[in-house]
């Protein structure tokens, strides 16, 4: 009886993830140095769905106790994009806690205004080379509790989601919460799964409305 029920749950185990319900989960937090991706229902009542791919990198998974993280996430509702960038422990804590109540601060009181974060990408291709190096606009943001960088800009966005997809690593200098840090960044499989991201918000429709709108 036992071993039926095994099989049976077995059974059931692959047929629910091969119908992709397996992709209506939380982020696994354990997935080192690789992309993984997740269809997380709103709490709205229409039911949307946001997009969510993000990987996390640790230059020494062996003795490393730093993780840089990169979440891009869309919303089907109205194909808003998000790119965030944030580093924790290998518990997932931020090792830059002490700033959420600043970026709180700031966004009640705007006249207290914290001084600009900056990050740096460049992008490498195989037999391109090196891309001319990217200057995003970013704003602080809260984000699950954890303070993080935002790219407030959709066309820098957008403009780094195409490098990413073409390109096989990236380079991210941060400049931001009184410190300055930099990690690489694996970019195999993102293509893949960021196609994945936008059956229903493709990047080139979205492109296509924008010059529409600036056309009008």
């Amino acid at each position: 009886m036992r071993n039926f029920l095994s099989i049976a749950l077995f059974v059931c185990t692959f047929a629910w993830c091969t119908n992709g319900w397996c992709e209506e989960k939380d982020l696994d937090p354990g997935v080192i140095n690789d992309w993984i991706r997740s269809a997380v229902k709103s709490e709205s009542e229409d039911s949307d769905i946001k997009r969510v791919l993000r990987s996390t990198m640790m230059a020494d998974w062996m003795h490393g106790d730093r993780t840089y993280q990169v979440r891009y996430e869309v919303s089907n509702s109205d194909c808003k994009r998000t790119l965030a960038i944030f580093a924790t422990d290998v518990h997932g804590e931020s090792w830059f806690s002490d700033w959420v109540k600043l970026i709180e601060d700031n966004k009640q009181d705007e006249s207290t205004q914290l001084e600009r974060p900056r990050v740096f990408v460049k992008t490498y291709k195989s037999g391109a080379g090196v891309s001319p190096v990217m200057d995003l606009s970013l704003e602080y943001d809260v984000l699950d509790g954890l303070p993080v960088l935002v790219v407030s800009d959709q066309r820098d966005v957008i403009r780094t989601l195409r490098e990413f997809t073409s390109g096989d690593s990236a380079k991210v200098r941060v400049n931001a919460f009184e410190s300055q840090f930099s990690f690489q960044l694996n970019l195999r499989g993102f293509a893949e799964k960021v196609d994945w991201a936008h059956e229903q918000c493709p990047l080139d429709q979205k492109q296509e409305e924008s010059k529409s709108d600036m056309a009008s």
